[in-house]
């Protein structure tokens, strides 16, 4: 049965509107007075799967293939005919829906890789990719800050003695570490094997303060035989960001050095 003209211009328009694929059944089944049932399926390599159902549980006619898209398919009480303009209506309104779940799932694609991109994927900390980006808005944005650069003691050592397993147990527990201590005042990074770096832009305190509290609280407080050289750098002593990481490179290495001497490590 083929509704009036006028009413079947309300169905169309409202068919359109639907924000969802189950809503498109439930306009039929409100518009429709012979309709008690209505399902629409999904057909893909001859597997025909159920997407939404409306009305009552009944025994309905054959699935009708919609036009332009004839894996969607439509099956109604027996008896009830939708018009060429309904099902045209149907189909237009489905590929619209389905177009808009692929732009979210895209976007949710995209916001995964870039978070991947910008995190170590075993500590979860922000990797160098993202430092280099944060180094260069605070650059930019004429911010001051000092950086931390630490390498880990002995952890070669002990990943050597009792495997990997351990050893990325530890960066992971470390990076959790420096993530609480560093609190609001900065941001935790992974460079690589056992070297991260802490970037700090609003330390409450003075140049000296920072630089006990770094020494105390940045230290490996959880493992005996692993501890941590620290090089402390500010963004003032050099007008270049890389002499400022390189800064705290060269002093991170002569803590390790000093270190290694006062130990009598080789």
């Amino acid at each position: 049965m083929t509704p009036p003209v006028q009413f079947q211009g309300n169905l169309l328009l409202n068919l359109m509107l639907a924000g969802s694929r189950q809503a498109l059944l439930d306009e039929l089944l409100i518009r429709l007075s012979d309709l008690r049932s209505a399902t629409l399926w999904w057909r893909d390599d001859e597997v025909q799967t159920m997407v939404c159902h409306a009305g009552e549980q009944r025994q309905e006619g054959p699935a009708q293939p919609l036009p332009h898209e004839s894996r969607y398919l439509i099956s109604l009480t027996p008896g009830v005919r939708l018009s060429p303009e309904v099902l045209a209506a149907l189909c237009l309104r489905l590929l619209y829906l389905d177009a808009l779940q692929q732009i979210a799932e895209l976007k949710e694609v995209r916001a995964a890789l870039e978070t991947a991109a910008r995190r170590d994927a075993l500590t979860g900390l922000l990797n160098r990719h993202a430092l280099d980006h944060d180094l260069h808005a605070l650059d930019v944005a004429g911010n001051s800050f000092v950086v931390v650069l630490i390498d880990l003691d002995g952890f070669k050592r002990l990943n050597d003695q009792f495997g990997h397993a351990l050893g990325d147990s530890l960066l992971r527990a470390y990076g959790s570490w420096l993530t609480r201590m560093t609190g609001a005042w900065g941001q935790a990074y992974r460079l690589g094997g056992d070297e991260f770096l802490v970037l700090v832009s609003s330390f409450p305190g003075s140049p000296t303060a920072f630089s006990q509290w770094a020494h105390e609280r940045l230290q490996v407080p959880f493992v005996d035989g692993i501890s941590a050289s620290i090089g402390i750098a500010w963004r003032q002593e050099s007008w270049r960001v890389s002499d400022v990481i390189g800064l705290a490179d060269q002093r991170m290495y002569q803590a390790k050095k000093t270190r290694l001497l006062g130990d009598g490590s080789p």
